[in-house]
C-alpha cells in the first residue's frame, strides 16, 4: 500500500563531541519483518549532525560490526577538511590483500597507501571537522557522510552507511527562510529486498565496465519505502539529496506546481531559480521552497520522471515513479517567509579564474581481458597523484568523458565553480558552486576551483559508486608553495 508510512525524520546531533556507532540494527523498512543494515548510530539514515559554520565538531566513530566487514572510511561528502579526516579510501591490507580492478602496488607502507587513516574493527577513530574555510567560517550548505573504503564504498552505501549533514551560517539564517519543523531533509535512495524485506546482495556477481550500475527495484526516503508527510499551507524549504548508486531523479511534483531552486551542493546560489522539474545524479544535491498554501486539504505527490529534456543516455537513466506525498493541512496559516530576489554572492576568486585548463582528467574503459574504468589511463593507486597543486592557488580543471555512459564526478577538498559544458555558458542552476558534476558521453566540461588550508592527498572519482570502485577514481596532491 503505498504511503502507509509515516516520513522518518533522522535524529538529530548538535553537540561538539559526537559518538556514532558504527553497527548493525534491524529497521523497520517495508511492512512486515524487519530488514537488517549496517548504520550509523542504529538507524537509516545514520543521525543528521547540525553545526554551526566555524565551531570545530569532533565526531568519534566507533567501528562495531563484524570483523569481516573489514576496514571503514568516513567521508564528509562537501566538507573542506583535513587529508587526514577526508576519508581516504586506502589500499590493501591483510582483510582486503587483494583489488579487483585497480591496479594497487604491493609493499606500499600504511602512510604511502593511507591505510594508517582507516577505522578497523573492533577499533574508535575521532574526525576532526573545522568548518572554516579561507580564514572564514564554511558556507552554510547540505552535506552527507557515507562510507568511502577501496573498492567497497557502493557495497557499503548500499547496506546503509549512510547519513545527512547540515551546515548553518550567519548569512543563512538571516534571510527569510521556512525553518524548523518547516526545514525538511530528504534522502533519496534505492535498494532491492527479497521476501523475506532482507537486502538483496548485487554485488555477489561480476558486472564490467561498461555495463556495470546497480539498481534497486524499490525507491526509499529517508529509509521509508513510499512514505508521506504531513505539512501546512505554507511554505516549505525541502533538502533533497540523492544517495543512489547509479539511478538518477528527475523530481517533480504531481500537481505540476513549481518549486524554486536556492541551493546546490555548495549551498545557496547567488539567484533562485524556478523550475518545475530538476534533475539530480548520485551525490548531488538541491533545495527547493515549495509553497503548498494554493494546494490546501489537497494530497500531492514528490515525483520522478522516467526522461528528462537533457540527454538521456546509460548513466543517466532516471527513475519513473512516485517517490513520497506531502498531505497539506486544510487551515488557512500565516506565513511570513519568501524568496529574496538575491541569496548568496559567488565567492572573488571565481571572478579571476582562467579558461585554459591546468590539467585534464580524461575518462575512458582501460584493460584487454577484465574491462576497467581509467582517468587518466590510470585506475587508482593509492601512492600515485596525477597532479600537483599550490596551496592558495585558483586552478581550471577540464574534465573529458570519452565513453559511452554518463558518469557524476566529485571532487574533494573544495567547492567548485562550473565556467563551461562543451564551450557553452552553464544553466542557471549551474552557475553557482558545487561538488558533483554530471559529465555526459563525448562531453569536456571546465571547472575551477581555489586551495586553502590543507595540504595533502584528495580524490576525484564517479559517484555513481560501482564506477568509483571499479577504477574511476585519481588524485591530486596539495602542496605548500
Amino acid at each position: 500500500m503505498p504511503f502507509w508510512a509515516q516520513l522518518p525524520i533522522p535524529p538529530e546531533l548538535t553537540e561538539a563531541g559526537i559518538r556514532i556507532p558504527i553497527r548493525a540494527a534491524e529497521l523497520q523498512i517495508l511492512p512486515g519483518r524487519k530488514t537488517k543494515l549496517w548504520t550509523y548510530g542504529g538507524s537509516f539514515p545514520g543521525p543528521t549532525v547540525r553545526r554551526w559554520a566555524g565551531q570545530r565538531t569532533r565526531v568519534t566513530f566507533e567501528h562495531q560490526l563484524p570483523a569481516a566487514a573489514g576496514e571503514l572510511s568516513v567521508h564528509l561528502h562537501g566538507g573542506h577538511n583535513r587529508t587526514q579526516f577526508d576519508g581516504q579510501p586506502g589500499g590493501l591490507t591483510k582483510s582486503q590483500p587483494a583489488s579487483w580492478y585497480c591496479q594497487i602496488p604491493r609493499g606500499l607502507s600504511a602512510r604511502e597507501s593511507g591505510n594508517d587513516l582507516l577505522l578497523a574493527p573492533g577499533q574508535r577513530k575521532t574526525y576532526v571537522y573545522d568548518l572554516r574555510e579561507a580564514g572564514e567560517p564554511e558556507r552554510a550548505a547540505f552535506q552527507w557522510y557515507h562510507d568511502h573504503r577501496l573498492d567497497r564504498t557502493a557495497e557499503h552505501t548500499w547496506k546503509g552507511l549512510a547519513g545527512m549533514w547540515i551546515v548553518d551560517d550567519e548569512f543563512d539564517a538571516s534571510l527569510p527562510l521556512p525553518r524548523g519543523e518547516r526545514d525538511v531533509a530528504l534522502m533519496i535512495g534505492d535498494r532491492s529486498f527479497d521476501r523475506h524485506n532482507q537486502l538483496t546482495d548485487p554485488y555477489r556477481r561480476e558486472l564490467r565496465p561498461p555495463a556495470d550500475g546497480i539498481v534497486g527495484d524499490r525507491i526509499l526516503v529517508n529509509g521509508a519505502f513510499m512514505p508521506h508527510h504531513r505539512v501546512g499551507a505554507r511554505r516549505y524549504r525541502l533538502r533533497i539529496l540523492n544517495v543512489s548508486q547509479f539511478l538518477s531523479y528527475n523530481l517533480q511534483l504531481s500537481n505540476g506546481a513549481p518549486m524554486v531552486q536556492i541551493a546546490t551542493d555548495s549551498g545557496l546560489m547567488p539567484q533562485p531559480v524556478r523550475r518545475t522539474e530538476i534533475m539530480l545524479g548520485p551525490a548531488e544535491r538541491a533545495e527547493v521552497i515549495v509553497d503548498f498554501a494554493p494546494m490546501r486539504g489537497e494530497s500531492v505527490e514528490l515525483r520522478s520522471a522516467k526522461r528528462h529534456p537533457g540527454r538521456n543516455s546509460d548513466g543517466a537513466h532516471t527513475y519513473g515513479g512516485a517517490l513520497m506525498q506531502f498531505r497539506v493541512g486544510s487551515e488557512r496559516l500565516a506565513d511570513r517567509t519568501r524568496v529574496p530576489r538575491k541569496l548568496r554572492p559567488l565567492p572573488e576568486w571565481t571572478r579571476k579564474v582562467s579558461r585554459k585548463p591546468d590539467h585534464r582528467w580524461v575518462i575512458t574503459v582501460g584493460g584487454l581481458f577484465k574491462t576497467t574504468w581509467e582517468i587518466n589511463g590510470r585506475t587508482f593507486n593509492p601512492a600515485y597523484a596525477e597532479a600537483r597543486v599550490e596551496l592558495g592557488s585558483t586552478v581550471t580543471w577540464e574534465f573529458h568523458n570519452r565513453t559511452s555512459v554518463a558518469h557524476v564526478m566529485h571532487l574533494h577538498h573544495t567547492d567548485w565553480y562550473l565556467l563551461e559544458r562543451e564551450g557553452r555558458e552553464p544553466p542557471p542552476w549551474e552557475n553557482c558552486l558545487k561538488d558533483t558534476f554530471f559529465v555526459f558521453p563525448n562531453e569536456k566540461i571546465l571547472l575551477a576551483g581555489h586551495f586553502s588550508d590543507y595540504t595533502g592527498k584528495f580524490v576525484v572519482h564517479c559517484h555513481m559508486l560501482d564506477h568509483e570502485d571499479h577504477g574511476l577514481m585519481s588524485q591530486f596532491q596539495v602542496v605548500e608553495n
